[in-house]
């Protein structure tokens, strides 16, 4: 294959160049630069507003989606950016869910059966380390709908213990947790010379 025929391939061009661990190398090192928050938390709204990390970081949530995903559902305001940036990107709908804690609710097209997905695009510690994750779950569940998975684009860590974000959601609602990236990290490198994993 030709150079012409990569690019008229490639989804995007650094995709022709660099490996998937290279562009999630990239992505997160862009996330980690227009977000600092000063006292080491990552502010999350400075990277929604960024069109490049939303559109790059859609294309990475959209490879850990699940098949048969139906809809995607995600808190209000929130997750709106980063759902709907996947939304675009995978052709699928989504639905938000409004208030917090037991007072959350599922708003906008949503049907019971429906094979859903969570998208949280920063899972914190404090209170609890499902916080921010748990009640749309809990919305979604309550409206009739199977949620497998719940994506973040970053996870501030658990916070209480040893109990993880994934534990957490798997022991109280059966539901697989996967994050992008560690909101405090070891940044990566870019540097090392890997196989692609796909």
């Amino acid at each position: 294959m030709n150079l012409a025929q990569v690019l008229r391939t490639a989804p995007d061009a650094p995709s022709a160049f660099q490996s998937a661990r290279q562009r999630s190398a990239e992505l997160y090192a862009d996330i980690l630069a227009v977000a600092p928050g000063g006292d080491g938390r990552v502010d999350i709204e400075a990277v929604q507003s960024r069109p490049s990390i939303l559109r790059r970081t859609a294309a990475l949530l959209s490879e850990a989606l699940p098949p048969g995903t139906d809809r995607l559902v995600c808190a209000a305001p929130d997750g709106i950016a980063v759902t709907t940036a996947l939304a675009l990107h995978t052709g699928l709908p989504f639905a938000t869910v409004t208030g917090t804690g037991d007072d959350a609710r599922l708003t906008g097209e949503a049907h019971a059966g429906e094979h859903a997905v969570v998208v949280v695009p920063l899972v914190g510690a404090a209170p609890g380390p499902a916080q921010g994750a748990a009640p749309v779950v809990r919305a979604a569940l309550d409206a009739g709908m199977r949620v497998s998975h719940v994506l973040s684009v970053l996870d501030s860590g658990s916070g209480s213990g040893d109990r993880s974000v994934a534990d957490v959601l798997q022991e109280r609602y059966e539901v697989r947790f996967h994050a992008l990236f560690p909101a405090l990290p070891a940044l990566p490198t870019t540097d090392q010379k890997e196989v692609d994993p796909r």
